[in-house]
């Protein structure tokens, strides 16, 4: 088994302490945290659901929804 020491710091000891941005509860951030301000419970409010792509029906993950499908080349136009 391999293990591996946490090495992110951050430069004054009091920004590790927030909240969150959708419920309010205290929480803890760690530098480069992906949650974008999110405690774990609203983690699902911040991050896009996937789509089915209305062409071929392949799943496009949430983020790249604006991007297109990457099976069948699909891009939202809008009109």
């Amino acid at each position: 088994m391999l293990s591996f020491s946490d090495t992110r710091s951050f430069e004054a000891p009091e920004d590790r302490f927030g909240s969150c941005i959708f419920c309010g509860r205290a929480i803890v951030l760690l530098p480069g945290d992906r949650r974008r301000g999110s405690c774990f419970d609203c983690l699902a409010l911040s991050v896009a659901a996937p789509v089915a792509c209305p062409d071929c029906g392949a799943t496009i993950p949430g983020d790249e929804r604006a991007v297109g499908c990457a099976n069948c080349g699909w891009y939202p136009v809008r009109d």
